[in-house]
């Protein structure tokens, strides 16, 4: 049975890297600060002096959930066909939220024309990381 180890931030890797020391196969889960293990080892291994204070909390997880929390879900996006000249809305990264104009596609990325400043900017950013959106009421360009 898989264990959700709740870590320190920024002290996923170390975790790992100790646990891997030991025989104790893990993986950093998608969400920061949580670690995957798969060995009931792991609840002695906590209180080894190199990570000591590191692992908060230990629990028990269902063999269903370990995909959920490493991003291996059987979730499947449905697939919107972007065009240049579409607006998109920014999902992940830096410039989160913003909406502009796709310039260009290509490889799985996609160059997005967004204005930052009063500025126009092109930015690179992979392709399931925008999605189709409108522009707002009353706005002219």
């Amino acid at each position: 049975m898989p264990y959700l180890l709740h870590v320190v931030k920024g002290k996923e890797k170390r975790v790992i890297e100790v646990f891997g020391y030991h025989g104790v196969a893990s993986k950093k889960a998608l969400i920061g600060e949580y670690v995957v293990a798969y060995d009931p080892k792991c609840e002695e291994l906590r209180y080894l002096d190199s990570i000591s204070g590191y692992v908060r909390n230990i629990s028990k997880i269902d063999d269903g959930e370990v995909g959920r929390f490493l991003g291996l879900s059987d979730v499947v996006f449905p697939k919107v066909n972007l065009e240049t000249g579409a607006i998109v809305r920014i999902l992940a990264g830096e410039y989160r939220d913003f909406r502009g104009v796709v310039r260009r596609l290509a490889n799985g990325k996609v160059e997005v024309d967004v204005i930052i400043f009063g500025r126009l900017r092109p930015i690179t950013v992979d392709r399931e990381d925008v999605a189709p959106d409108s522009l707002p009421e009353g706005f002219r360009p």
